[in-house]
Order: C-alpha cells, then sequence, then structure tokens
C-alpha cells in the first residue's frame, strides 16, 4: 500500500476523512459516506509502519502505549494538504482517522454561511461559541471567520489549538499559533499565558475542563474577543453543559459571567443538498438584554423559543431548514431529517402551521 498516493487520492476526491485500520482496507468519507478503496486489508505491521513515519518525534519512543492512551496530531504534506491525526488501538491492532484539512482557508462565500456569522465575527467582543457534532464544519466555520478577522482589522490574534489545523499567514494582523504538546503543556496554561501576550483575539480550540473555561469567561469580560468550540447540539444544549462543567457552589458566579460575555452561539449541522454537496444548516443565538436574562434567571429552555424570533439575525435549525426547501437547495426529506421539530417542520412545509409555530405535538 502506497499511503502517500492514498492521502494524495483522498484530497484529490474532496474526501473528508481517511480511514487506515489493522485486518481492513483503507476507506474514505466522501459526501458524508464512507467508501472503500480497493487494496488488499492491512496487516498490523503496515498501520503500525504508517503511524510511526508521521508521528511527531516525542511519541516515538513507546508509540505504542501513546496510541492506547490516545495520540492525537497534525500532519503536513507539502504542496497537497495538512491533516488532523487520531491514532487509536482496536482489538489489540492500530488504526489512524486522518481528516483532511484544506491549506486554502474557503471564504465566508462558499461556506454557504448566514449573514450573521460575518457581522459576529467582526463584531470585536464577547465570547462565541461554534457549536456542533464532530464532522458538521465548527473548525472550517472559524478558520473562516479568523480569516476575515485577520484580513480586516489591524490586531493581534493568538489561537490555541490541539493540533493546528489551519495555518493562518499574517496579513492585517499579527497571528501567533500554538499547538497543545509542542508549544505549550495545555489549553488552561497557554490561555493564561496568552492573556499577558497582548492579544485583541483569542481562539480556544476547545473548552475542554473547567479551568480553561473559567480563564476564557474572565478574558470575554475583561474586553478581549474570544472564540471556541463546544460539542453540544443547540444553543440551550450548550449553555447547560457549560453549568454543568462548574460545581454547584459557583453557578451563581458562573450564570452572571456567562449572561455578560456570551456574544453568541453558533451551532452547525451539515446536510446534503440537492446537488450533492454538504451545506450548513445553522442555528444562532445572539447574546442581548433577553438572552442575558434568561441565562441570570436559569431559564435556558426559554431560548429555543426566543431564538425564533429573529432579532439580530438570530434563526432555528428549523427556520433555516425552511429556508433552504423553499429555495429548492436540499430535499424536504433531508430538512425533516435534520430538524430539531421534525412534525412542526413538515406542518410547515405544507402550510399547516406558520414559520415558528409549534405543533401541538410539542406542547
Amino acid at each position: 500500500m502506497n499511503f502517500q498516493e492514498l492521502l494524495r487520492f483522498a484530497v484529490e476526491h474532496d474526501a473528508s476523512d481517511v480511514h487506515i485500520q489493522a485486518s481492513a482496507a483503507p476507506m474514505l468519507r466522501i459526501a458524508g459516506q464512507i467508501r472503500s478503496v480497493e487494496s488488499q486489508p492491512l496487516t498490523n505491521e503496515q498501520a503500525l509502519d504508517f503511524i510511526a513515519s508521521i508521528a511527531p518525534e516525542s511519541d516515538q519512543t513507546d508509540l505504542k502505549a501513546a496510541i492506547i492512551e490516545g495520540l492525537d496530531f497534525s500532519h503536513a504534506v507539502p504542496g497537497l494538504s495538512r491533516f488532523r491525526c487520531s491514532a487509536y488501538s482496536h482489538l489489540g491492532h492500530v488504526g489512524i482517522v486522518m481528516r483532511v484539512i484544506r491549506t486554502e482557508i474557503p471564504p465566508f462565500d462558499k461556506l454557504n454561511l448566514p449573514k450573521a456569522v460575518r457581522d459576529i465575527a467582526l463584531v470585536r467582543r464577547g465570547l462565541t461559541l461554534v457549536t456542533g457534532t464532530t464532522g458538521s464544519g465548527k473548525s472550517t466555520t472559524l478558520a473562516a471567520m479568523i480569516d476575515l478577522i485577520n484580513s480586516t482589522l489591524r490586531t493581534k490574534i493568538i489561537t490555541i489549538e490541539d493540533p493546528i489545523e489551519y495555518v493562518h499567514p499574517c496579513k492585517k494582523a499579527l497571528v501567533s499559533q500554538l499547538e497543545v504538546g509542542s508549544d505549550t503543556p495545555s489549553f488552561a496554561r497557554a490561555l493564561r499565558q496568552a492573556l499577558r501576550q497582548d492579544p485583541d483575539v483569542v481562539l480556544v480550540g476547545e473548552l475542554r475542563d473547567v479551568e480553561t473555561l473559567r480563564i476564557a469567561l474572565q478574558a470575554a469580560d475583561t474586553g478581549h474577543q474570544v472564540f471556541s468550540t463546544v460539542h453540544s447540539a443547540n444553543a440551550p444544549q450548550t449553555i447547560e453543559r457549560i453549568i454543568a462543567m462548574f460545581p454547584p457552589v459557583e453557578h451563581k458566579l458562573l450564570l452572571t459571567q456567562l449572561a455578560g460575555s456570551i456574544e453568541a452561539i453558533i451551532s452547525q449541522r451539515l446536510v446534503r443538498a440537492q446537488d450533492g454537496s454538504r451545506r450548513p444548516a445553522v442555528e444562532i443565538l445572539r447574546g442581548t438584554a433577553v438572552t442575558e436574562k434568561y441565562i441570570l434567571e436559569n431559564r435556558v429552555s426559554d431560548l429555543a423559543e426566543y431564538i425564533q424570533a429573529g432579532e439580530s439575525g438570530m434563526q432555528s435549525f428549523d427556520q433555516h431548514l425552511l429556508k433552504m426547501y423553499r429555495a429548492d437547495l436540499v430535499s424536504g426529506t433531508e430538512a425533516l431529517r435534520w430538524a430539531s421539530n421534525p412534525e412542526a417542520l413538515s406542518m410547515t412545509m405544507r402550510g399547516i402551521l406558520r414559520p415558528g409555530t409549534r405543533s401541538s405535538e410539542t406542547e
């Protein structure tokens, strides 16, 4: 198996992920579906040798142990692409998943994102969270937002990632990119240091623990623009997940900080378009006075209905899916598949309910 040819084939055929696992033929995820490559099943030695050829030098001493622990790193092939890699152990054998990261950061007009996302990127304050499941396009959206700031404003940007995916050359902004493991021991340590380095914008790859979240909230509270991601389905769930990370005795202080810091929560789902491509369905919550009130009063569940009012570019998943359906960008079946309330959306599509009205099934 020529792995370099496999990676080139994956990039040329617009694959999002490369799956290499002992005892199986390599597979690619193309347009959201797993597809096999014509090849004999790989031996464990072949898979391990390939991982060893691209893994960081610091993990080479006991590579098998590092893989069992969970080995995440980035790999770049000059002239081709960057890859976000996650090596793992499976039934005593090794495997690796390689997410294809395009070297060119896609511009906003190619990502089919709502205009409100551009406005949020340039607001220059507060905490903005991009949420969604794995593979929903969070990293690409964040990269496009950072690139927009980099191209528009004379500012200082610091990114803290594990691993670094998109590389941002300095344009109008000065950009410093730190990779956890090689440039810094942890997100929390890097974030604490970053705040001493005169940043205007800070990107934290993921809010993984209480300490990182606490520092991120403090950064937003002191005038920095902070971006990060959370693995959650929508805005209310994101806030609930953040609250659950903290001890109950800290909830009151947390709610105050969170309510005052939230600029936006952008949640994404990738849906299959009529032309076979994938487009983002986007829910947007903005940090308004009403949002602050609901968070302070712990009325998180009321945010779902408030989003549908459409203030400041806000929209729910179902409103965006309906818009794409009416523009013949996605099929009705696909819209209902990804809807938060399929029954209500179905009735709206048939003209029985007005957009944003709840069906009796949900009451």
